[in-house]
């Protein structure tokens, strides 16, 4: 499903959203101006057009097409500048091999940043074809991305073990998140104390669990906007209290407000997975129809 712009009125080419139940592939059409915000979800980066560029851990510079970043991660242009760039960003599915797969065959850079992807002109190459053709199914787009991302030799292999009880807490914020779980429910379902798991969970997922929480949340709203709900209905339906709320929310994680993403032109053309739309089915019921 998707959000169609009005294609008579001069503007340039939209950027293209795909989303699916973990993931999200933002593809860009122009440059934006970078600021600096925490990495909430492990990516990876490309330039569609132009370069980014790196700061190295000896103080130099590298210019690259292609880059992975770890959750928790405070970035700016200091560290990976990507204002000169057209960029395509894959949110990568939380607790899964992908970013450690990836940088296992990358170059180091600052802490957790990792560059020069082996098949980073497939890569790009793939990313642009999805943006510019006209319509791409979202099963579709994600393999011909992940086939570039994970060529045969990293695709099955398992490159980091994740605690159990992290995977079942994280699990278990989705499952709940209007039922206000406790902190210390979620602990004594892990025989945990509190700060416990609040450590292992942020060792794990680089976000404390409140901060996942509350992306998981804009992840829902952003799924109803996608689909052309207002932001009233969107926050709403993704338990926030008001539009305001949600706006406030989101710019302090993704350093912009929901509407410059969903509200104005050119207009964001989203492609939504059959997966996605299962998770907001249930919510809507009572706030917006879907």
């Amino acid at each position: 499903m998707s959000v169609r712009y009005d294609e008579s009125i001069p503007c340039l080419r939209p950027p293209k959203l795909y989303m699916w139940s973990r993931e999200v592939l933002f593809l860009g059409t122009g440059t934006a101006r970078q600021q600096r915000r925490r990495s909430t979800q492990e990516k990876l980066v490309l330039a569609l057009n132009g370069k980014l560029r790196l700061r190295t851990p000896r103080g130099g510079v590298a210019t690259t097409r292609s880059c992975v970043v770890p959750a928790g991660l405070w970035i700016d242009r200091s560290c990976v500048d990507a204002n000169d760039a057209v960029v395509a960003i894959y949110y990568l599915a939380p607790f899964a091999q992908d970013y450690a797969a990836m940088r296992s065959v990358m170059k180091a850079a600052l802490p957790g940043i990792y560059y020069d992807h082996p098949n980073e002109r497939a890569l790009v190459e793939a990313a642009t074809g999805v943006r510019d053709r006209k319509r791409t199914p979202p099963a579709r787009a994600r393999e011909i991305i992940r086939e570039a991302m994970l060529p045969p030799g990293l695709a099955n292999r398992r490159f980091r073990a994740f605690d159990r009880r992290a995977v079942h807490v994280a699990r278990r914020i989705r499952e709940t998140l209007f039922d206000g779980i406790a902190l210390a429910e979620l602990a004594a379902e892990v025989n945990l104390s509190g700060s416990r798991l609040e450590k292992l969970f942020k060792e794990q997922a680089g976000l404390p669990i409140t901060q996942y929480r509350m992306r998981y949340r804009l992840f829902l709203a952003s799924i109803l906007m996608a689909l052309g709900h207002s932001m009233t209905d969107a926050a709403l339906g993704a338990g926030f209290s008001n539009s305001a709320h949600l706006s406030r929310s989101y710019r302090a994680l993704n350093g912009i407000t929901p509407s410059a993403v969903f509200s104005r032109r050119p207009y964001i053309d989203a492609v939504i997975d059959d997966s996605a739309l299962a998770l907001v089915a249930g919510i809507t019921e009572g706030n917006v129809a879907v």
